[in-house]
């Protein structure tokens, strides 16, 4: 199965050298030439020329790369640019429904499935549920094939699948470690069921992850690089994003920070259990939870909460910015005017501090965004 870790290999020529020869080569460097080829189409259409002069590659092997890539119907020809004189160039530009990528959004008894193009356009959604306390990842897969069927499509078409699960992650491997919303309390081999459905390019990962991803690429955090997402949900969670790379942490919990212990006159819990929505739900249900703390004169304890995690984590971190989403931002701007005080108090460097702008979107934004990533890299469009 496709995963996104690389190996790191010895340096033996320059990368001048490493581009202009290798693409043409080998069967890895005829890959990673397509790649970096089809990453350029990614962003707009472009001429061949535009291709050898962005990606280094010299023109010879472009002509070849691209004649492959034709052939495969994975770009198209769209027609000429305008001219600056002589003959015009013809622009190149990524077949978007040559392939298809299916997405899905894990929560207990359901999951929201969605069907897009290799634009990153959504086409089609699916709501699906489940019965039992527990999600079969077989379940998974046929309701997966059952969006493509309604579609007109077969697993065939597919290229990539990526999904979001409430849980811990082992990075690069597709295997959820824990997921209690899903009835997983051990490691289940996710990545490798959907595999045997759709093919390797399988993407596996903690929802809160690709949210922050999202929200960097459409939302809040567009343009930053270092960034930590706290989430206010059912769970407590975080993401955290350094250099423009989420961290997963060795074993893909670096932002369980719900798991913070708490003792209350001698009875342990943790700060997700007493400040989560989940652990708050019998007090105040899950409809506006906010307006419901209020009500009740809880909102500053819980809010002081909420703060202190902003808090370890600006300070572990040293991020620029502080995304809160989930229920959090239903506090509104004065809110966001104490958090960021709070901040400004207890951590040297204050970051600056937003709330996400696109909500359970994101969760979709951003594995949309990875697995057609992944898809590039990996050559899944090839097969």
């Amino acid at each position: 199965m496709s995963t996104e870790r690389k190996s790191r290999r010895p340096v033996t020529r320059t990368l001048a050298e490493d581009r202009r020869t290798s693409p043409g080569k080998t069967p890895r460097g005829r890959r990673d030439g397509r790649a970096a080829v089809l990453r350029q189409l990614r962003e707009r259409p472009l001429s061949r020329t535009d291709l050898a002069e962005l990606t280094g590659i010299s023109q010879p092997v472009i002509t070849r790369l691209v004649r492959d890539l034709l052939a495969d119907e994975a770009v198209h020809e769209i027609g000429a640019a305008g001219s600056t004189g002589g003959r015009r160039p013809v622009l190149l530009a990524i077949r978007p429904r040559s392939r298809w990528v299916l997405l899905a959004r894990l929560a207990r008894g359901r999951a929201e499935l969605a069907l897009a193009d290799l634009t990153g356009t959504v086409v089609a959604h699916r709501h699906a549920t489940y019965e039992g306390d527990r999600m079969e990842p077989e379940w998974l897969v046929d309701e997966l094939g059952a969006l493509c069927r309604a579609n007109g499509l077969a697993a065939s078409d597919v290229c990539g699948v990526a999904v979001a699960v409430p849980g811990v992650v082992a990075p690069g491997t597709g295997v959820v470690g824990t997921a209690p919303d899903l009835g997983w309390t051990g490691p289940e081999a996710l990545g490798e069921v959907l595999a045997g459905g759709f093919g390797d390019c399988v993407l596996v990962d903690n929802d809160v992850n690709l949210m922050l991803t999202g929200e960097r690429v459409h939302g809040a955090a567009r343009g930053a690089d270092d960034v930590v997402l706290l989430y206010i949900g059912r769970f407590i969670g975080a993401s955290i994003m350094l250099g423009g790379r989420v961290l997963p942490g060795a074993h893909g919990a670096s932002g369980e920070i719900g798991l913070l212990p708490l003792r209350e006159q001698a009875r342990e819990s943790t700060v997700e259990q007493r400040y989560g929505l989940g652990g708050l739900a019998d007090e105040i249900g899950t409809a506006e939870p906010v307006r419901a703390l209020a009500d009740r004169g809880r909102l500053d304890e819980v809010v002081a909460a909420w703060t202190h995690l902003a808090v370890v984590l600006s300070l572990a971190v040293d991020p620029a910015l502080v995304l809160v989403g989930g229920a959090a931002t239903e506090l509104g701007e004065p809110g966001l005017v104490g958090i960021r005080s709070e901040l400004g108090r207890r951590v040297p460097a204050c970051p600056d501090v937003r709330f996400a702008e696109l909500g359970d979107r994101a969760v979709t934004q951003g594995a949309l965004e990875r697995i057609r990533d992944l898809v590039i890299d990996t050559g899944a469009l090839r097969d």
